[in-house]
């Protein structure tokens, strides 16, 4: 990410995540999940642009299956970030420009709800640290504090507990995005009568393939691919594309599949584009990002 000074408007680039692994432990008494989860931020961006000033929040889209205003969770982590701070009076215009496809897996809503808490703590001359934004990121969403870090990291409980990783440092992920929108709220739902019960601890021994140290897989497809039987038709069709691994990303519905070079998964991108499981899908070819992405200029 980068800004200009804190007194003019602000532009920043949030990525997209995917989730190389996600284990359901069980559930926990506020009714949340207890889970713990691999996950690496990538090269595919939304852009962000705010302009402090006045005393109201207002939050613009340039898509219509993303909300402006107060349904965004933008707007929620600008309020977060005012009530923390004791600075209510305190108002910005926050344009998001989305590249990162909605209900997809992404985390793309979440990457902008952190980098606006990056932004307008700059813009407002705020001075928070970044314990102190992350506390505020945890009370607007499970995955925004991981935007605050990465560009990868484990995360536990709820997906709010942190911890910072290596970055994997080579390989190409191709995403692939069916018409298919899914809400987490909705498919954690779903999964509360078949994996609640199912406590289990992370396994860094398992036999299956692995990127890095870390096991390979999502417990979420067990409840969704049987729903949408063409999410699983995807990961199949990426595996016979050459890919090392095919999944879902997240409660999904975005599918990837690693390859270990570019050319291969350009290939792959094609063939899904012109197939008919690859119907009205997305593509998107992305690399690992190596450090943080308010660490530079972009």
């Amino acid at each position: 990410m980068s800004g200009k000074d804190v007194s003019e408007t602000v532009a920043l680039r949030t990525p997209a995540k995917i989730n190389l692994c996600l284990r359901i432990l069980g559930l926990r008494a506020d009714g949340y999940h207890e889970l713990i989860t691999w996950m690496q931020q990538v090269s595919l961006y939304d852009e962000v642009r705010i302009e402090p000033g006045g005393k109201r929040i207002l939050v613009y889209t340039d898509r219509a299956d993303v909300p402006g205003g107060r349904e965004n969770i933008v707007h929620r982590a600008a309020r977060a970030l005012q009530e923390a701070s004791g600075r209510d009076a305190l108002g910005a215009r926050i344009y998001l420009k989305k590249n990162i496809p909605a209900g997809a897996g992404l985390g793309g809503g979440s990457g902008n709800a952190a980098g606006a808490l990056w932004a307008l703590n700059r813009a407002w001359r705020l001075g928070m640290r970044k314990a102190e934004l992350s506390e505020v990121a945890a009370r607007v969403g499970s995955d925004v504090p991981f935007f605050l870090g990465g560009p990868a990291a484990v995360c536990r409980g709820r997906g709010e507990r942190v911890e910072a990783k290596e970055a994997l440092r080579s390989g190409w992920f191709l995403l692939v995005k069916p018409p298919v929108v899914l809400s987490t709220h909705e498919v954690y739902g779903w999964s509360r009568a078949k994996l609640g019960r199912e406590g289990r601890d992370f396994d860094e021994t398992s036999g299956l393939v692995r990127l890095g140290k870390y096991e390979y897989g999502n417990d979420l497809q067990k409840i969704v691919f049987p729903k949408f039987p063409r999410l699983e038709s995807l990961c199949e069709e990426l595996i016979r594309q050459g890919a090392v691994r095919a999944m879902m990303s997240g409660s999904g519905s975005t599918i990837f599949g690693f390859f270990r070079r570019k050319g291969e998964a350009e290939r792959a991108a094609i063939r899904i584009r012109k197939s008919e499981k690859g119907e009205n899908c997305e593509c998107f070819l992305t690399t690992p990002l190596l450090e943080t992405w308010y660490s530079k200029k972009n």
